[in-house]
């Protein structure tokens, strides 16, 4: 129902799940780096305030270091950010970016990334970490491509079953993954991986369940092939209202409406799309809206003809 949109403004949508893969191991600071290993360093963990930028083959404000394997510090403002959320009755992951300066000494972007996944509040109410929080996070790359990084045992929450246990490594490895690709820290063309220590420790279990013996490699299966970006949650100046997001390709006839408080539709129509780099497609409109509280829709249909949607709440004030 309409009063929904206002009331918990989950994310929905529909996909299917994957696998893992191999490699090496590299050890990071505080011991000796690995061949070809760079280390970054051990970044504080944070408790971050919510923020978010629109999506994009490189994150808004970031200053990447250039060629990975750099041991230089990497100045970065955005980071993107996975998040778990219900999708049509399936967990799938979601992103927000967010500011990797809001915790202190964020000289490593990869490091902040991991460190705001265990610490940060999502954004949106229907979003969750299945991380526990955790004070330091280290990382480092090598030039083939392969991202370690080393967590305490203490961020791995004890009980997940093996659905949500997969489902967390997967959230790790599109953050990190997605982060240093945005910052520059990988090879052009590389297919990256994550290999996961636990203080400082390889092949561990974790989970209660899972044994830590290969690398990852994001699956993007697991991604929402449907979600908004903007309006973010939260009071907005009347006027001009943005609408946009970002689907996976396949997804077609994408549609946006805005609701008002009774359920009436105020505005809609369909959206062009725009093929990225990174396998995505983005959206963008705007709408005039006068003050008052608004649910917003976007809709669109899958490979297999199947609906997907998102939903959101905008509050318009008095400018």
């Amino acid at each position: 129902m309409a009063t929904d949109l206002f009331r918990s403004p989950a994310r929905r949508a529909r996909r299917r799940a994957g696998a893992l893969s191999a490699a090496c191991v590299v050890v990071l600071a505080g011991c000796a780096p690995g061949p070809g290993a760079a280390p970054h360093g051990v970044v504080p963990a944070s408790s971050a305030a919510p923020a978010s930028a629109p999506a994009s083959a490189a994150a808004p404000g970031v200053a990447g270091s250039g060629a990975a394997g750099s041991s230089s510090a990497v100045a970065t403002t955005k980071v993107p950010v996975y998040w778990a959320g219900a999708a049509d009755g399936e967990q799938r992951l979601f992103r927000e970016f967010r500011d990797a300066t809001e915790g202190p000494a964020a000289v490593d972007p990869i490091a902040a990334a991991a460190a705001l996944l265990t610490t940060a509040a999502p954004q949106d109410p229907g979003y969750r970490t299945l991380w526990s929080p955790v004070d330091q996070v280290g990382s480092s790359t090598s030039p083939d491509g392969t991202i370690t990084v080393d967590l305490p045992a203490e961020a791995f929450r004890a009980g997940l079953d093996e659905q949500d246990a997969h489902l967390a490594l997967q959230q790790l490895a599109h953050t990190v993954t997605a982060t240093a690709s945005s910052t520059g820290l990988l090879p052009q063309n590389a297919e990256p991986e994550v290999v996961v220590l636990v203080d400082g420790r390889a092949r561990e279990e974790v989970f209660g369940s899972v044994r830590l013996d290969q690398p990852l490699r994001p699956d993007g299966n697991l991604e929402a092939p449907l979600w908004l970006l903007d309006p973010r949650e939260g009071p907005h100046p009347e006027g001009a209202v943005e609408i946009s997001g970002r689907a996976l390709e396949g997804v077609d006839d994408v549609r946006w409406a805005v609701l008002d408080e009774d359920g009436a539709t105020v505005a809609g129509g369909s959206v062009s799309t725009t093929a990225r780099d990174d396998g995505t497609v983005g959206f963008r409109t705007e709408v005039e809206l006068t003050p008052g509280r608004y649910g917003v829709t976007v809709t669109g249909r899958d490979a297999e003809g199947g609906t997907v949607r998102d939903d959101g709440a905008v509050e318009v004030v008095a400018g």
